[in-house]
């Protein structure tokens, strides 16, 4: 027979809310509880096994059987354990069981056999399999363990079992329980008895095991433990069948906790430390050695500036549309925030590298701003008549500018046509290769401007700050540090063993510069021999004072300001109104102690006597340009054409930005 599910429910569920009203209703647990949950003890438990056995078979190897198979079975035992409890946390815990327990259960099984022989004739029979096992295991059972409640001992665990059987016998029968005196065909009441050693035993067994064990002090020391676990077998008792021992088992321990180490003594009191007294001093000392309470810092700002004019044009090899074959820098989309067209080098060709991304970073800022790109071709060979190319070059610019830059293609206009309307005759190279171009143009006069190239340089009056420590010491110094700091930065550091110099002086440096209007802080930290500590600190206003002085070309006493920024169309000395723009720099630039020199030049396109023709042409353009402001003041004009070639004429580029005119200003420098 198997013992019954819900008294095994029935029983679980009483002992648990035993454990939990007598651990709320002790006034003594309650009180004990806090101090003692963490410690460890150990002790014995014992109670009881109720068996439940799980069986699929109806015989066991070389035991005749008429059973048409068991499917479980029940019993009870004992179970003594020696425990080890060891709380690893206010809640959780290891518990460790080593003990006996005995698993023996009896499987029966009923079956109707048919007709018997019985005194009264034939009648249906009866007949009852009976296995009775007689199983007894030694075991360990580490488990750890979960404190449900944190006002009350009641702890979940669960874990593996590994133990050996020192008992795996059986004791087999059938015998016929009705009708009364019916007897099996030998005339006997029962047959197919065995008993014996479980066929193919296996000693070893493995469980998984869970259950509730809860904890009620006594005594500081002394606690019992009510537990019930419930056991699940991993390994059949034998190994030609399934045949699995199961148990609950409700058992009661008492554990002991042995007591805390007491606390050593505390050490005797140290005797008293030797005398160290600190203290620190901080001045400021300037060049000519007067000293003053305040780190005064005079730096010096020196700007130099440069003009550079921006070639509206892109040119492409022949028959392409590929920006990259060009001396053009394209750069990627994450490079644009760091792109500041001032930090650009100094060299008009280098510049113009960048002129997409100039006029994509001014796109950017001024919103309102639109393009215009008119792609033209050279009208040879496969350009000839071919404004789908020149439309393809100028949208090749458009798609730059938008996937790069981030420019709405709604703001940029493209126009296509064949030659440019000023280029060099197409018969020559160099005409061919400066059609093969797209012209930029823009409604806001800012997207083409020159570009402003700065370079700054500081240079300061730096004092030295003079650092006097006063230390006393009984014992001796071991050593010394001073730190400089600034809102935590650290702006010097010097350090020694022994005693401190009278002095020490911390020379400025254009590194370590303190910054305006915060303190400066010099702190002074001492360590005797006898390991004693002292730290001071004293501190001093830092004040800046700041000049800004441009720097200029200057010779014999005059300023000297020239001026590149007149790019001419090709064999064109006329000055359009972009041009009126920049003249205003070069006014701005005049005055009446000024004179002036204007420089023109040409392309090597041409032979050399037409282009100082032309170059004087755009000279004079210039200075009927200027106007007013050159009223009263020398003028002189000097007309180089290509007999002295600015840039590299072999490139398109190079050839444009020699067709310019160089205004040079001198201005004295004294009334």
């Amino acid at each position: 027979m198997r013992f019954p599910t819900s008294s095994l429910l029935r029983a679980f569920t009483v002992l648990s809310l035993f454990v939990l009203a007598a651990a709320r209703d002790s006034v003594q647990a309650q009180s004990l509880l806090k101090p003692f949950t963490e410690r460890m003890g150990f002790g014995l438990s014992g109670g009881a096994s109720l068996n439940m056995h799980r069986a699929t078979f109806g015989s066991l190897p070389e035991c005749p059987s008429c059973c048409p198979g068991y499917d479980g079975g029940s019993g009870t035992g004992i179970a003594v354990q020696a425990v080890l409890d060891a709380p690893t946390g206010p809640r959780w815990g290891l518990h460790v069981a080593a003990g006996y327990a005995d698993l023996s259960a009896t499987l029966t099984r009923e079956e109707n056999i048919g007709p018997t022989l019985t005194t009264q004739g034939p009648q249906d029979a009866v007949t009852e399999h009976r296995l009775a096992s007689t199983t007894s295991l030694v075991f360990i059972r580490p488990t750890v363990s979960y404190r449900l409640f944190s006002d009350i001992p009641v702890v979940f665990f669960t874990g593996p079992l590994a133990g050996i059987l020192t008992s795996n016998a059986f004791a087999q029968e059938e015998r016929l329980v009705h009708p009364a005196g019916a007897l099996f065909s030998d005339h006997t009441a029962v047959r197919n008895r065995r008993d014996g050693d479980v066929p193919s035993g296996q000693d070893l067994q493995f469980a998984f095991v869970a259950g509730l064990r809860g904890k009620i002090f006594l005594s500081p020391r002394w606690s019992i433990q009510p537990e019930l676990a419930v056991q699940a077998a991993l390994t059949s008792l034998s190994g030609a069948v399934r045949w699995n021992a199961n148990s609950i088992s409700p058992t009661l321990g008492i554990v002991y906790h042995p007591p805390e180490p007491a606390p050593p003594p505390p050490p005797p009191p140290p005797p008293p430390p030797p005398a160290l007294a600190v203290s620190l001093d901080i001045t400021a000392q300037s060049a000519d050695g007067t000293t003053a309470d305040t780190v005064h810092i005079l730096a010096e700002r020196l700007t130099r500036s440069e003009l550079f004019p921006l070639l509206p044009y892109v040119f492409f090899d022949q028959e392409s549309t590929d920006l990259r074959a060009r001396p053009m820098r394209l750069i990627l989309k994450a490079q644009t925030d760091a792109f500041d067209e001032s930090s650009l080098p100094n060299k008009t060709l280098a510049i113009y590298a960048d002129l997409l991304n100039i006029i994509g970073s001014r796109l950017k800022r001024y919103g309102g701003a639109r393009l215009t790109l008119t792609g033209c071709n050279n009208a040879t060979g496969g350009e000839r008549g071919n404004l789908a190319l020149s439309r393809a070059r100028a949208e090749a610019i458009r798609a730059y500018l938008d996937t790069v830059w981030g420019v709405d293609p709604k703001r940029i206009t493209i126009r296509t046509r064949d030659l440019p309307q000023q280029a060099p005759q197409i018969t020559s190279i160099e005409g061919q290769e400066e059609s093969r171009r797209v012209e930029i143009a823009s409604d806001d006069p800012r997207i083409l401007a020159p570009v402003r190239w700065q370079a700054v340089e500081r240079i300061g009056m730096l004092p030295v700050v003079l650092l006097t420590p006063a230390v006393t010491a009984e014992s001796g110094v071991e050593e010394w540090n001073i730190s400089v700091l600034q809102r935590g930065r650290m702006l010097g550091s010097f350090s020694g063993r022994g005693m401190p110099p009278p002095t020490v002086r911390w020379e400025i440096d254009s590194i370590t510069i303190p910054a305006p209007d915060i303190p400066l802080e010099a702190v002074l930290r001492v360590t005797d021999r006898q390991g004693q500590r002292r730290t001071v600190n004293a501190t001093m206003p830092v004040v800046h004072e700041e000049r800004t002085t441009e720097i200029i070309e200057q010779e014999s006493g005059k300023r000297i300001d020239r001026f590149s920024l007149i790019l001419f169309e090709f064999e064109r000395a006329v000055l359009g109104p972009e041009h009126q723009r920049i003249l205003d720099i070069v006014r701005s630039a005049i005055t009446p102690r000024s004179r002036v020199t204007i420089y023109g030049y040409a392309d090597r396109t041409g032979n050399p006597e037409y282009n100082r023709s032309l170059a004087r042409e755009r000279c004079l353009a210039v200075r009927r340009a200027l106007g007013s402001a050159l009223d009263r003041i020398p003028v002189t004009l000097e007309a180089v054409g290509s007999d002295r070639l600015l840039y590299d004429n072999d490139i398109p580029e190079g050839r444009n930005y020699c067709r310019t005119v160089q205004i040079v200003v001198e201005t004295g420098l004294t009334p």
